[in-house]
């Protein structure tokens, strides 16, 4: 047998063999066809051009084709050549994949996710230590995006703020919220005390990047009245919160999102029961026709989970 090829046995016929081309030979010959070089080629494999060259060669001779033109100044692939490496190129990705997947079973595991910022910050951080104890080892690794879905090719799993549409994605009704007024304690005392919703008339509004959740909150309650020219306009919802606890104003922020700064006392809810369903909602973004890691598809039963427990707010929104 030439040593350049290797013996397979094909398992439903014992006397059948193949004949397969060692691997270096056929990795020489696909790496000067995309190159289109074998110069190139050589600096790649780190072999010097006259050892690819042979290799090729060697290849040519187990085939009996010839796979390349060659000329002074440049070399290209025969019609052989070109099936040939049509043909092996898939086999190739499968290869590495599978070398990947095995040389990663000894690490520990991680999942990728993508979020929005402030879900990240006031809600899923607070909860994530119960899922990870379930998995030790684990990394979680969070992919925070605003107003835009990034869905690199590591990320198995998105959870975005939205209407429920978004093109080539399949999307999961999450969690829904509710608004409500919020403020500092500080608010709540003083010459212009919030004590009525009328009160609000006399406080700056705070606005989540338009003046359209207060719109709405108005139509909803159209007795209150309100000034929307005044008032600052943030487009990030944590320093939203974070102006109304120093107390700069009032603002609309979404009461399951803000349940540390409730429990700690920084915010108050001066009129808990005028709350507003928000038209949008946390969907659970996935590649479609794309099968998800066994902790993936485990994470995202603990999120529903979660924003089951969550009540009220895991209502669809109208």
């Amino acid at each position: 047998m030439d040593s350049s090829q290797l013996l397979i046995k094909r398992p439903h016929d014992a006397q059948t063999v193949t004949r397969l081309p060692h691997l270096s030979l056929l990795l020489a010959f696909k790496t000067v066809a995309e190159e289109g070089s074998f110069t190139r080629a050589a600096d790649i494999l780190h072999l010097s051009q006259s050892a690819v060259s042979q290799q090729v060669v060697r290849l040519e001779e187990a085939l009996g084709v010839q796979l390349f033109i060659r000329s002074t100044r440049a070399v290209s692939l025969t019609s052989a050549g070109n099936e040939l490496l049509n043909d092996i190129r898939g086999a190739f990705e499968q290869l590495v994949i599978a070398f990947d997947r095995c040389a990663r079973k000894g690490e520990s595991p991680t999942l990728h996710v993508e979020a929005e910022p402030v879900l990240s910050a006031f809600w899923l951080t607070p909860r994530l230590r119960q899922f990870t104890q379930r998995f030790p080892g684990l990394q979680i690794k969070l992919l925070l995006t605003t107003q835009r879905v990034e869905f690199p090719k590591e990320v198995e799993l998105a959870v975005k703020w939205g209407d429920g549409h978004w093109p080539g994605f399949e999307a999961e009704f999450l969690m829904g919220l509710n608004y409500v007024p919020v403020c500092s304690p500080v608010l709540l005392r003083g010459n212009k005390a919030l004590r009525k919703p009328s009160d609000l008339q006399h406080h700056l509004l705070l606005h989540d990047r338009s003046h359209d959740d207060w719109e709405n909150w108005q139509k909803r309650y159209p007795d209150v009245p309100l000034s929307f020219e005044r008032g600052h306009v943030v487009t990030d919802s944590n320093v939203l919160a974070q102006l109304a606890a120093q107390g700069h104003g009032v603002a609309l922020c979404a009461v399951e999102l803000i349940e540390q700064q409730l429990r700690r006392g920084e915010l108050v809810t001066p009129f808990p029961e005028m709350t507003m369903p928000h038209w949008h909602a946390y969907h659970i973004l996935t590649r479609r026709n794309q099968a998800l890691s066994g902790v993936a598809t485990q994470f995202i039963a603990w999120l529903k989970a979660e924003a089951k427990g969550c009540g009220e707010s895991n209502a669809r929104p109208d």
